[in-house]
């Protein structure tokens, strides 16, 4: 053995074969960078890695048998020793593997700082589809849109994955659609569909993950149960989901909260009503979960939704009960973090109620929790950005809102949102874009219109402007855009008369409106007159006009530094000051 290692030694092998090795390791870490940037994916580098490894022992051999001399290659056995070159090879071959080393080192730093070989972010993403009811009688949407929601909202607690959220993925229910096209439209990997077949108190649950690249079925199962083990297959399929796309998701292990499936058919129906978004069927949301919560007080998403409802019909249709919804609706969420201390839509929404009683500190306090537990919650982005924009660190505002944008592509309410921090960053191009995106999509939508006037006034378009006043459909927001596209156009006497009618009709509630009104007009007295109004009766809306350039006019008067001081902000959350 000795000899054979000291032939081995000097014919050079042992030291060809570590410089192949060093060879083939250069060369797939080239090929991982070089690879993806030309098309290749994943098999390419596979492939090149099966040729290396079948080139080995050919290298092997070629090295033990033949020899290099000045005249060219000859088997080792006819070089006679006065003419080899071994010692010369060896040295050679010290500098390629030394080389080589160096080489490999390189590239690893670079990879390390440049992340060319970090698996792309796609690979890590999936859209949950809403599930089909499949039922006879076609009356179980609630609840195939629950289980396929739930799904999701487990799958979205891990945290390397990108879940599309709900408005998207949801938005092809009862349609035709095509995998592929969708993975396109959503820039997702993956999709999870499925059916559900109910009757009586049993159930089958059919469900399929789907690779978006070539359509194939990574996983397929069939489940029959019993009503009361639907937790337990929501928990089941969200771990087999995250098994099929190990290796791309990192992430804890993570389960539902079991609840009385009773109380839990209640829920799903509120939260089915609640969305029809009219009047009666968010009184009756309200009458449903509060059932659900009588029959099993103990299921977080409940009290979150009951405090989502309760704020929601306050500010739309008991403006005179506001402060009790208030208070209630705070309860409610600080009832669904009692009982779930990492529910991140809690606390987000607790946040949100939080700034409309004035308790910035307290409401920024639980916005930075809510994103730290789930920092790719579209709920939660979209809350965030709401209260940065009540404040003067709008570029952070729209950089939540592009996140947002991505987890849900087909979320259109966030371009409206982006309009309204571009146009009170005076952008006006980019809040005119944002506003088009919307519009194309909710053509219909009350206020845009009066949005899209206050930004052709922001870009001289005057006429325009009063053309875009004149086509909102809100009566309020109508006669406030009328009011300040008048006063644009010269038209002074058009312009008193609507700013008349404007107090009259809405001056009871409205008190940041009409200020925002009189200082765009430069009446300095009447707009600090009704932001006081607005101060003393805590209007939580006033946040949201603050920063209108509107109110530029009333800039370099010290009443405005009084004023904006004494609101009481955090200082990361203040307005201009001169």
């Amino acid at each position: 053995m000795k000899k054979f290692i000291k032939e081995l030694n000097r014919r050079n092998v042992i030291k060809a074969a570590l410089s192949y090795i060093v060879f083939s390791w250069v060369l797939i870490q080239a090929a991982s960078i070089l690879y993806p940037s030309i098309g290749w994916g994943q098999d390419a580098i596979s492939n090149t890695l099966i040729v290396l490894i079948i080139g080995f022992p050919v290298w092997l051999v070629f090295a033990f048998v033949f020899e290099w001399t000045p005249s060219g290659f000859k088997k080792t056995v006819d070089v006679q020793e006065e003419q080899s070159v071994a010692k010369e090879t060896s040295k050679r071959l010290n500098g390629v593997i030394i080389a080589g080393l160096s080489l490999a080192v390189i590239l690893l730093i670079t990879d390390r700082i440049f992340k060319f070989t970090e698996p792309d972010k796609l690979d890590k993403s999936i859209a949950v589809l809403a599930f089909t009811d499949m039922s006879p009688e076609k009356n179980q949407e609630y609840f195939s849109d629950g289980i396929s929601e739930e799904i999701l909202n487990l799958l979205a607690k891990i945290p390397d994955l990108k879940v599309i959220s709900r408005t998207s993925s949801f938005s092809y229910k009862g349609k035709e659609y095509d995998i592929k096209k969708i993975g396109e439209e959503l820039q997702v990997a993956y999709v999870l569909e499925g059916s559900i077949r109910k009757s009586r108190n049993t159930f089958r649950i059919t469900t399929q993950l789907i690779n978006v690249a070539d359509g194939a079925h990574l996983w397929s199962e069939t489940y029959d149960r019993e009503m009361a083990d639907i937790f337990k297959i929501q928990d089941e399929i969200a771990r087999k989901v995250t098994e099929q796309l190990k290796g791309i998701i990192l992430g804890e292990e993570i389960k539902s909260k079991e609840v009385n499936t009773e109380a839990y058919n209640l829920y799903l129906q509120a939260k089915k009503l609640y969305r029809q978004d009219t009047a009666e069927s968010r009184k009756n949301a309200v009458t449903l979960i509060n059932q659900s919560i009588a029959i099993d007080s103990t299921y977080a998403p409940a009290w979150q939704y009951l405090s989502v409802i309760t704020i929601s019909n306050a500010i739309r249709y008991n403006p005179t009960l506001f402060e009790d919804k208030l208070t209630a609706s705070i309860a409610a969420a600080e009832k669904a973090i009692s009982l779930d201390a990492n529910y991140a839509s809690a606390y987000a929404i607790l946040a949100y109620i939080q700034s409309f009683s004035w308790d910035f500190k307290s409401a920024s306090i639980n916005v930075e929790k809510a994103l730290s537990i789930e920092p790719n919650n579209s709920y939660v982005i979209n809350i965030s950005a709401l209260l940065l924009n009540y404040s003067a660190e709008m570029d952070k505002a729209i950089a939540l809102y592009f996140k947002a944008i991505s987890i849900d592509p087909l979320g259109y309410s966030y371009y409206f949102n982006l309009s309204l921090i571009y146009f009170n960053k005076k952008k006006y191009e980019q809040a005119e874009a944002a506003l088009q995106t919307y519009l194309l999509h909710y053509p219909n939508a009350s206020v845009a219109q009066s949005v899209y006037s206050q930004i052709l006034i922001g870009k001289g378009e005057i006429q325009a402007a009063l053309e875009k006043a004149e086509k909102e459909t809100d009566p309020f927001w109508k006669l406030f855009a009328k009011s300040i596209a008048a006063y644009a156009s010269d038209n002074i006497a058009d312009a008193d008369a609507l700013l008349a009618q404007f107090v009259k009709d809405y001056g009871s509630d409205s008190w940041p409106n009409i200020a925002e009104v009189y200082a765009y007009r430069g009446e300095k007295d009447e707009a600090f007159k009704w932001l006081e109004l607005a101060y003393e009766n805590k209007d939580g809306s006033l946040f949201e006009y603050l920063n209108s350039p509107s109110f530029e006019n009333l800039w370099g008067d010290p009443r405005w530094n009084k004023f904006i001081n004494k609101l009481g902000l955090p200082e990361e959350h203040g307005f201009h000051l001169d």
